[in-house]
């Protein structure tokens, strides 16, 4: 029966082809516009209804052929996922307790009491400078302070006692006061003549030799260095200053350790650089290893960005059109096994990262779009899913 009535639309088409020109022709110089309309729509029912057929035609032919060639794809389900968006900045690796020890009090350097790689504690003695006899002179101007203090505690008492003049009295008590203060800076300048561990670490380097003539504030004695907690410094663009502050997630990375180490932003700078328009950042990194050395290059990924339940897609896959709307392919399924139609579908984008992007209209969690051969495929193509 099918293919009788196939039969008949197919002998009206041929029929319409061979004698309907002259039949037209006739209807419109007579003006007959009602019997237009009609053979009008009764060819577009023929053709329609020819589609339809030829469309059921087509997808059995596909649905029985074996060795039908489609293009084959790999696919990409969308699943609820944190969204995490990211700006990079290059950083450089610092510590606040690398120092130089310098002297001082001026001498020689009469002793060294720890060695190169040597960890101390803080207060931990570690060299001495030749006093140059100030031991000798504290010893003396503390005897004559002792005098002093006596001298003036019996004056005192005399004059308690309304014994003597005001005169000796306020004599006696200044001179016990200076010689206090005297002894007080002599011991001042003696302390400087030892050098102690002003913190935790180790000894990096001993660089003045022992008999050395130390000059103060010039001549170094030995670098003290604790790399337990050192910190990354990256300069960022102004514009992000509303997405960082204290407390954001940072991730440094040490290409040259292959390290990445999570952390947060401790410090945000309050000063924007004029000249390139940035402002100064902080991320401290624990150094469990100590492999992690000071002015090691290194980059920071600041999170700017976070979306608990994003619908979030691979940022390859996305298609432009020549009027600038962002589309992608979603895959339904065929009656065939492992075969899928194409839908192209415009979506609205959000935030993206190096890999993903976040879509914010067009797609919902559990659609399935084209993965690979996202830019090869057309929209209603048949494509084969590769197993």
């Amino acid at each position: 029966m099918k293919k009788f009535y196939i039969s008949i639309l197919t002998l009206i088409v041929i029929s319409c082809n061979s004698s309907g020109n002259s039949n037209i022709s006739t209807l419109i110089e007579d003006g007959d516009l009602e019997e237009l309309k009609k053979r009008k729509k009764e060819y577009v029912d023929a053709m329609n209804t020819m589609q339809v057929e030829l469309n059921e035609i087509n997808d059995g032919i596909a649905f029985l052929d074996e060795n039908e060639k489609l293009t084959l794809v790999s696919n990409y389900e969308i699943k609820e996922k944190i969204f995490n968006s990211y700006i990079e900045a290059q950083a450089n690796l610092k510590t606040r307790k690398n120092v130089l020890i310098l002297p001082e009090f001026q001498g020689t350097l009469e002793q060294i009491f720890v060695s190169e790689g040597q960890k101390v504690k803080k207060g931990k003695l570690l060299a001495e400078i030749n006093d140059s006899g100030l031991k000798e002179q504290l010893e003396q101007l503390t005897i004559q302070a002792n005098f002093a203090k006596e001298n003036f505690e019996r004056t005192q008492r005399l004059w308690n006692n309304n014994i003597g003049s005001e005169i000796q009295f306020l004599k006696s008590k200044t001179d016990f006061e200076s010689s206090q203060k005297i002894v007080e800076q002599m011991k001042d300048r003696l302390a400087k003549t030892k050098i102690y561990a002003p913190f935790d670490g180790e000894v990096d380097e001993i660089i003045s030799n022992q008999g050395s003539n130390l000059i103060p504030g010039v001549s170094p004695i030995l670098r003290l260095v604790n790399l337990d907690v050192i910190y990354a410094e990256a300069s960022v663009s102004e514009k992000y200053i509303s997405f960082i502050d204290k407390g954001t997630e940072a991730i440094v990375q040490i290409p040259l350790l292959g390290k990445e180490v999570t952390s947060q932003i401790t410090q945000t700078g309050n000063f924007i650089n004029p000249s390139n328009r940035t402002f100064r950042v902080e991320v401290p990194v624990k150094n469990l290893d100590n492999k992690i050395k000071q002015n090691l290059d290194a980059k920071i990924k600041i999170n700017i960005y976070s979306q608990n339940d994003a619908v979030v897609i691979p940022l390859r896959i996305v298609r432009e059109d020549a009027s600038g709307n962002n589309f992608v392919y979603i895959m339904n399924a065929d009656i065939k096994e492992g075969v899928y139609i194409t839908t192209k579908t415009f979506i609205t984008l959000g935030n993206k990262n190096n890999i993903d992007v976040e879509v914010t209209d067009g797609l919902q969690i559990g659609d399935i779009l084209v993965l690979e051969g996202a830019n090869i495929v057309e929209d209603s193509q048949r494509v084969k899913l590769i197993n």
